[in-house]
């Protein structure tokens, strides 16, 4: 008979970023030891570190995924409060300008905390590790999977020390589990392992705006009345969109945008430059006499993708693949960290079925293949309104910019409309909420 999943023991996670961070703390709830192997040695503090590169940048925490790292985490918002996190209603503290005018801001329910990527993975981390039954092995690398048994059933991984840790040596221990999470991120082995041990390679689905993107942190300005100012592009005339985004110890995070190849300076006169030549001058204007905190910082690993291990014919027992090693979305969506949260959700939900082991990995699998379908469209379908944007368009897709246009112009105009629209985007309600009959009509009047 196969052994039912709740009476496993020892659950491995691939990766300490926030896709692992969430994972282990939901396995924790299910297994009596949970063991996060990680290439970095995590700071001491809110610091960048070198595996998680966009740390320099905005990270946005949706509404859906504060609630859900809220439940998951129940000392995380007093930390971040203790940090100086500022709490932000979505809608009532965001200036918004879209190509069709300036959102309206009214008081809302979707609300989440403003801070650093850093701090935010550092006050989860910190939470996290209260936990006893976690672990945390840093500076190695996992190398590959341990496996027994024809099919191949996953017992484990391989792992190397790396830099500090080179005298540290694992314990076999260390190294066998009943349960093994890839969080690896977008340079996963996931793959590579499926097809050595027989399962083959998923296929792939990629679109790649060749977006790029710049940041620097200022002192933040006093008499501002906003917590965050998006200042949009328009495709295909003005390639270059830009925040201002409040984080911790009265600071803001400016990070601008481009598509297309026409990436932001990184000098500061050019960035300026970039600044002052967006759709609205209200980011250059609110920059022009605010203080530099930090140098400027470049990213362009940005391409959307997907790996569809939902499709395979077969699936190792003892294995599962979440975070941007199944599915990398542009980041400039701001959708990644609460995919994440939802992919941990979905892997509770599952555990507490209490399916046999060898069905737990292709279930799984199959779910969150269906959850990321709609921040995965949402994420393409925007950047597929760049000309030079490669990858496989979608049937309707000009239809659906066009109606996606309409609604964010109504939304201008009426803030019934803006608070759905809103409430999309910060993933509390599907994409089909903008498909009521009544939204619709009043979209259908607008200009474009």
């Amino acid at each position: 008979m196969t052994r039912d999943l709740g009476r496993q023991e020892h659950a491995i996670v691939i990766g300490g970023g926030m896709a692992g961070l969430t994972s282990a703390a939901v396995v924790a709830r299910h297994f009596s030891r949970v063991t996060i192997i990680d290439r970095d040695v995590p700071p001491s503090g809110p610091q960048a570190r070198a595996g998680a590169p966009q740390g320099n940048h905005v990270h946005v925490l949706l509404t859906r995924g504060w609630r859900l790292l809220d439940e998951l985490f129940p000392g995380l918002d007093a930390r971040l409060q203790a940090a100086g996190a500022k709490p932000v209603d979505w809608v009532n503290d965001v200036i918004w300008e879209t190509p069709f005018g300036r959102s309206p801001r009214i008081p809302s329910e979707l609300r989440s905390r403003l801070c650093s990527r850093p701090l935010l993975e550092h006050a989860v981390r910190s939470e996290l590790l209260a936990n006893p039954k976690v672990r945390l092995l840093s500076g190695h690398e996992v190398t590959g999977l341990r496996s027994t048994g024809h099919p191949a059933r996953v017992v484990g991984v391989t792992a190397q020390a790396r830099g500090r840790a080179e005298q540290d040596e694992l314990s076999p221990e260390d190294l066998s589990g009943d349960l093994v999470i890839d969080t690896s991120g977008r340079g996963s082995k996931a793959p590579q392992w499926l097809e050595a041990l027989g399962y083959g390679s998923p296929e792939e689905t990629i679109i790649d705006a060749r977006l790029g993107y710049a940041s620097r942190i200022y002192r933040k300005r006093p008499e501002v009345d906003w917590n965050v100012l998006y200042v949009m592009n328009r495709a295909p005339a003005i390639p270059q969109s830009g925040v201002i985004y409040e984080i911790e110890n009265d600071r803001w995070i400016v990070t601008l945008v481009g598509y297309n190849g026409h990436f932001p300076p990184t000098d500061e006169a050019g960035f300026l430059e970039c600044a002052e030549g967006l759709a609205k001058p209200t980011i250059y204007d609110a920059l022009v006499d605010a203080e530099p905190l930090s140098k400027i910082h470049g990213y362009r690993r940005t391409e959307n993708r997907i790996r569809h291990f939902e499709r395979l014919r077969r699936w190792p027992t003892g294995l599962l693949v979440l975070g941007d090693a199944s599915c990398a979305l542009n980041p400039v969506y701001g959708q990644g960290m609460t995919v994440a949260a939802i992919a941990a959700s979905l892997l509770d939900r599952l555990l507490r079925e209490r399916p046999a082991a060898d069905q737990l990995g292709a279930l799984f699998q199959r779910r969150l293949a269906a959850a990321n379908r709609d921040p995965f469209t949402t994420a393409t379908s925007d950047d597929l309104r760049w000309p030079e944007t490669s990858g496989k368009v979608p049937r309707g897709l000009r239809l659906m910019h066009g109606l996606v246009d309409r609604v964010m112009s109504a939304a201008t105009g009426d803030p019934r409309i803006h608070l759905r629209l809103m409430e999309v985007l910060q993933m509390t309600r599907p994409t089909s909420a903008l498909m009521r009959p009544r939204l619709l009509a009043k979209a259908l009047r607008a200009r474009v």
